[in-house]
This record gives structure tokens, C-alpha cells and sequence, in this order.
């Protein structure tokens, strides 16, 4: 993860923490469950911009933003979905 995406994962967890450690479980368990999938599969989420890929996950207002690359999935953003559509777009200059 870019370390501005492990940041809003840490936020996340921490409202939900704060909450109910069962969702935040719940939401932990659900980033593990995305991450495996998408190494298995890291084609299968859609496009949202040239190579950027979508995972949402399910039970949870969050999308986790990434981009495949030759050696590696990055995680652009754990983006909620009350956030600025493309706000991560400016983390795309960071993988380069």
C-alpha cells in the first residue's frame, strides 16, 4: 500500500474500532479477503482510468483503488464512498 493509502486504511479502522471492534474486524478481514483476490486475479476488478482498477468491498462504504503493475499490485486508496470521486488520481505520479 502507498503509505497515504495505509494511512486512510488506519483512519478506517479506527472509526470502526472506536464503534464496534467487530466491524472493525469485519473490515479487516474483508481488505485481507480483497488483497487475496486480487493477487490471484488482479485483472477481474473494472477499469476506473487507464490501469487503475476498482475493488469494492462488499458490506463496507469502500473501494479499494489500484494499479497493476509489472512486479506488483498497488494500492492507490481506500477511498470512501462519500470521498471526491478521483481524488487519489494525484498518487498516479508517485508510481512512476
Amino acid at each position: 500500500m502507498l503509505s497515504v493509502a495505509g494511512k486512510e486504511m488506519a483512519e478506517a479502522m479506527a472509526w470502526y474500532r472506536e464503534r464496534s471492534p467487530r466491524a472493525a474486524e469485519g473490515l479487516w478481514l474483508k481488505v485481507l479477503e480483497a488483497r487475496r483476490s486480487m493477487a490471484l486475479f488482479p485483472l477481474a476488478a473494472p477499469l476506473i482510468s487507464e490501469n487503475v482498477r476498482r475493488f469494492i468491498l462488499s458490506g463496507y462504504p469502500y473501494d479499494l483503488i489500484y494499479a497493476v503493475r509489472v512486479e506488483e499490485i498497488a494500492i492507490l486508496a481506500v477511498a470512501h464512498h462519500s470521498r471526491q470521486p478521483g481524488y487519489w488520481l494525484e498518487r498516479l505520479e508517485q508510481l512512476h
